[in-house]
């Protein structure tokens, strides 16, 4: 778990929305809490091979993040090179939606981490489950 690596998009772009993300919130609501933890600590209640899992998805996602990103400036360039110039509404919903994907890829990226961490160090993944065992409402079911 690095934190350099989960560091969020710098909110350097006026009028983008800098609050949680669909995908922040719903990791949120899955981990059983409200609570805003780059450390993900209500991954580690699942098991080593669900870990493995959820490492695999999450690098997968981090991957098409990055390569949509990546399409995004090719067909950006594409266009330029051409002469077309975009309009105003354009090129606003084009950065918003790359700001996004950064975000949304380092946010995936973090949760592969972590779950490789938690998945390979199993007496500081109990440790943490512990707590997060005691953390839960009574109501809600650990995973």
């Amino acid at each position: 778990m690095d934190a350099d690596d989960a560091a969020p998009v710098a909110p350097t772009i006026q009028g983008i929305d800098d609050g949680p993300s669909p995908l922040e919130q719903a990791l949120q609501a899955l981990q059983s809490g409200p609570t805003q933890s780059l450390a993900d600590p209500g991954i580690t209640l699942l098991s080593p091979a669900q870990l493995d899992l959820l490492y695999m998805g999450a690098r997968l996602q981090a991957e098409q993040c990055h390569d949509g990103v990546l399409l995004l400036l090719d067909l950006m360039h594409g266009a330029q090179s051409h002469g077309a110039q975009p309009d105003a509404a354009l090129m606003q919903r084009f950065v918003e939606q790359l700001h996004h994907l950064c975000r949304d890829q380092q946010r995936w990226h973090a949760l592969a981490d972590n779950a490789a961490y938690y998945r390979d160090n199993r007496r500081v993944t109990d440790r943490i489950a512990s707590w997060v065992r005691v953390q839960l409402p009574a109501d809600a079911s650990p995973g």
